[in-house]
């Protein structure tokens, strides 16, 4: 079964939206250096975070604010979470290797996810074993962020023997915490079913929980399960839902299975018209499984969908016109252009 599962992160990919120093929580006043600085660069991951003001995602944060305050602020002795802060903003700034000097300081007097940052800049440095053992230390002292990173490192064997009992643990931990993309990747595993027990049931509903908080893979996961009665009862219009809400948020694949369905009218209202815009959109997000049905099997799309496919080549010169909704040889060419141009 097609499935898609989640890698590392850090407390420098946050999942949510930032709010900027314009928008602090409850009207609250970033009056002191270690309120701007918290205000600049605080991550939504930390446990010890400033809940006076709204967390910063890293690639929103303000370089020159946050290094101004967090060094004043770190400089005045602010301890491990301004030396945390500090080293998000140098990250951000590029300064990698003055970042992960106040990871590990801020590491080194017990902030949690400092340790994760400081573990995945080792782990970028070719040491998987430090990358996992600070992971493993995060999360025994109740980290999510470490949690999850550890339930990667597990799955993945990052510093360690692959383990899918301990992925499995270690994720169910994030998720119970609030974290979808372990949610999401706990159901890739018992969805699969190679590392351990498979169990369809189980698998449907953590893909359902992540679908809730806006994971795409699981909406398209769970749409799959849905459409085959994989683990759940058989509901076509369900499915049909959950790939509309992935088009929606931009998926190619979500795209492709809701035109295929529009074009069929399995499971919800026939409409060629918007099937045929759906189709064109995964086509030009060049959605690798749409390629496979034009060059194997293209008899699977309408011959307006097919006529549609080729007026966007013919649009971009890969072919003289679109005359007909054959996907002869020279179409075939154009097409593998057009994905080539990636």
């Amino acid at each position: 079964m097609f499935m898609r599962s989640n890698g590392m992160k850090t407390a420098g990919r946050a999942l949510f939206f930032a709010v900027l120093l314009s928008g602090v929580a409850g009207g609250a006043s970033a009056s002191t250096i270690e309120a701007q600085c918290d205000a600049a660069a605080g991550s939504q991951y930390d446990m010890t975070r400033n809940t006076a003001f709204a967390p910063v995602a890293r690639e929103d944060i303000r370089i020159g604010t946050a290094l101004s305050a967090c060094r004043e602020a770190y400089n005045a002795g602010g301890g491990a979470r301004m030396a945390f802060q500090l080293g998000r903003a140098l990250e951000r700034a590029g300064q990698d290797l003055d970042a992960m000097k106040l990871y590990a300081e801020a590491a080194a007097l017990g902030h949690t996810v400092a340790m994760v940052n400081y573990g995945a800049m080792l782990g970028k440095r070719g040491d998987p074993v430090a990358e996992f053992n600070h992971y493993k230390k995060a999360a025994e002292m109740g980290d999510m962020l470490g949690a999850y990173n550890l339930g990667v490192a597990y799955r993945d064997g990052i510093g360690t023997d692959i383990n899918g009992e301990e992925a499995a643990r270690w994720f169910d931990k994030a998720a119970a915490n609030g974290d979808e993309t372990a949610a999401f990747n706990l159901g890739v595993l018992f969805d699969d079913g190679s590392l351990i027990a498979e169990d369809n049931a189980r698998a449907a509903a953590f893909y359902r929980l992540a679908a809730e908080k806006g994971v795409v893979d699981a909406m398209i996961n769970l749409g799959l399960m849905l459409e085959s009665g994989e683990g759940v009862s058989q509901d076509l219009a369900s499915a049909a839902g959950y790939f509309k809400q992935a088009a929606d948020l931009g998926d190619s694949y979500g795209n492709l299975k809701f035109g295929l369905m529009q074009q069929s009218g399995k499971g919800i209202v026939k409409n060629v018209e918007q099937a045929v815009n759906s189709l064109v959109a995964a086509f030009e997000m060049r959605d690798v499984d749409l390629e496979v049905i034009l060059r194997d099997t293209p008899e699977q799309l309408s011959a307006d969908a097919r006529l549609a496919i080729k007026q966007v080549l013919a649009e971009r010169k890969l072919i003289a016109g679109a005359e007909n909704a054959e996907i002869d040889p020279i179409t075939l060419g154009a097409i593998e252009k057009h994905y080539a141009a990636k």
